[in-house]
């Protein structure tokens, strides 16, 4: 009995309690707003235009005005070009990409993020159409 209380009682609400936080993390609301090329067209100027894609990628064909930064700049804690204090639109090849990078950018507070659905793929298409 006292090796229950001593050591298999601790042991076991530790792990309850790390499943309960680990599971509040992933539930946790993230404010990332998905719009549709034509609203995205409409608003993006309204903020900063951030295309997530390879350079190349970026040089071969962007919206126009779109600055070109990687994630992992994004992510980094040394990153000064990015302003919290306005609206980010992100864009990537697919929407894939930048609704990872939203996520990460509104961890690190950044507030009012907007990412392009189906990125610059549907972007395009619907914009010629």
């Amino acid at each position: 009995m006292d090796f229950i209380m001593q050591y298999a009682l601790p042991v076991a609400i530790g792990l309850i309690i790390g499943f309960l936080l680990l599971s509040w993390q992933k539930n946790k609301k993230v404010n990332v707003t998905m719009l549709d090329p034509e609203t995205f067209k409409k608003n993006m100027r309204k903020g900063q235009l951030i295309d997530i894609r390879k350079q190349e990628r970026f040089n071969e064909n962007k919206i126009k005005g779109a600055r070109n930064f990687r994630v992992g700049y994004l992510k980094s804690k040394t990153q000064t070009k990015v302003r919290k204090d306005k609206p980010v639109y992100l864009y990537c090849d697919n929407g894939r990409k930048s609704a990872s990078a939203a996520k990460k950018l509104y961890h690190k507070g950044y507030q009012e993020i907007y990412v392009l659905n189906g990125g610059l793929q549907n972007y395009n298409k619907e914009i010629t159409a």
